[in-house]
């Protein structure tokens, strides 16, 4: 359907492409928020996203997904947006720690319902480091393959294998901290 609507747009019929819009703006703010880590910034880099795509559809080789060039434009607005407000973030070193937090966070976990499962990992999320949050929303919550990620990211297999574990082990220790601070103002 995706070169259904291409076609027509190359062809001038520039109002078809809303269809685009309609169809990625809920991925493609995700993945902005993700970076961004705020609605309003997010939604900017979406407009600018959908306008850079829309000036350089005759340049789309189709040699992937139309949704994977697209992302691949979000996350480049998302971190060019970053880069030039300089924000440092920081990171922690998780590869120490990450197999006993792993154990203790599932039995914590599971034992919450699904509003606080939630509120827990968007928490976890935000520590994160902008990288780090991209590729667990790209790989877990928008379900891309380690193939779109890297179209997407422009990192290479074995890196996104290696930081996707990383992250994964950064998250198990914040949500390990977090869900232990919870415990104790509840108890």
């Amino acid at each position: 359907m995706d070169e259904f609507y291409l076609r027509l747009v190359l062809e001038g019929n520039v109002s078809k492409y809303s269809y685009f819009i309609e169809k990625y703006k809920g991925m493609a703010f995700s993945i902005a928020f993700r970076i961004a880590g705020n609605r309003e910034e997010a939604e900017e880099i979406v407009q600018d996203a959908f306008l850079k795509a829309f000036r350089s559809l005759d340049k789309f080789r189709k040699d992937s997904k139309f949704s994977t060039w697209l992302y691949r434009i979000v996350v480049n607005c998302s971190l060019s947006r970053r880069r030039n407000k300089k924000l440092e973030s920081s990171s922690i070193d998780a590869d120490a720690a990450a197999d006993s937090a792993v154990a203790n966070v599932e039995s914590v976990y599971r034992s919450l319902d699904l509003s606080d499962q939630k509120k827990f990992i968007h928490l976890a999320l935000e520590e994160l480091s902008i990288e780090d949050r991209l590729l667990l929303t790209l790989y877990y919550l928008n379900e891309n393959s380690i193939d779109e990620i890297m179209e997407i990211t422009g990192i290479t297999r074995e890196n996104i294998k290696m930081k996707l574990h990383r992250a994964r082990n950064k998250m198990y220790i914040i949500l390990n901290n977090n869900l232990k601070l919870e415990i104790r103002s509840i108890l």
